[in-house]
């Protein structure tokens, strides 16, 4: 639904202060195909900040992982952003609805975890979720290889998992780690009356954490309690 997407270009580019970074956790397109990729990258240079994209499940429709490479970018990368590091991975596979990282990419992000100074922020972000999203429907696509997955992260310390997939925003908190999931900002495909929503993330100097979900159909602000 573009008008929502437009408001949300809109509401994100007003933010005061603007956000360090904009995170989209997947799905750019419908099903992967050339318009649906040169829509979604029309409206991604309308940001005003720097973006950062994981690959969804709907992007490798198509052979469409082809397109991400070509006009996204890698599928699986490192950003730092000050001192925050940002690994995004490559969880869909092509065609398939479910998820999993695999051992060749659960291996590599322990061994960048392992050698971050330790003032850093740890950030995970891939499409799938580790954990059952309520309010989302018959569980199928957690992640396959999620227990794995989540036992690294929780012995690396990982200060936040930014994930998507079901449609419904959610935070969680196990130990030290905060699992956060996206909600939908533009698909028609929205769970009840959840409605379409995005995730804003304040970080202070104190070490406090504000997380809040953007409901834009009834234009209000819920604080996510962790």
């Amino acid at each position: 639904m573009e008008g929502f997407l437009d408001k949300a270009i809109k509401e994100i580019n007003s933010l005061d202060p603007k956000p360090n970074v904009i995170v989209h956790s997947g799905d750019l397109t419908e099903n992967g195909v050339l318009p649906d990729y040169e829509f979604a990258l029309e409206k991604i240079n309308l940001f005003e900040s720097k973006i950062i994209v994981a690959p969804g499940n709907h992007d490798e429709r198509n052979y469409g992982q082809s397109l991400f490479k070509e006009m996204i970018g890698p599928m699986d990368y490192e950003v730092h952003v000050g001192k925050a590091a940002f690994f995004i991975m490559n969880s869909p596979e092509p065609d398939r609805d479910a998820g999993r990282l695999g051992r060749r990419r659960q291996d590599l992000l322990d061994r960048k975890l392992k050698t971050l100074p330790k003032d850093y922020l740890k950030i995970v972000v891939f499409h799938h979720h580790l954990v059952p999203v309520p309010h989302a429907g018959r569980e199928t696509n957690v992640l396959e290889d999620a227990g794995d997955i989540l036992e690294m992260i929780l012995a690396r310390k990982v200060n936040f998992v930014l994930m998507g997939h079901r449609h419904v925003g959610r935070a969680l908190k196990i130990n030290n780690t905060i699992l956060i999931n996206a909600g939908t900002v533009s698909s028609i495909k929205t769970r009840g009356r959840l409605g379409h929503s995005y995730n804003i993330i304040d970080l202070f100097a104190d070490g406090s954490i504000k997380i809040i979900e953007k409901n834009m159909d009834e234009n209000k602000e819920i604080e996510k309690q962790i």
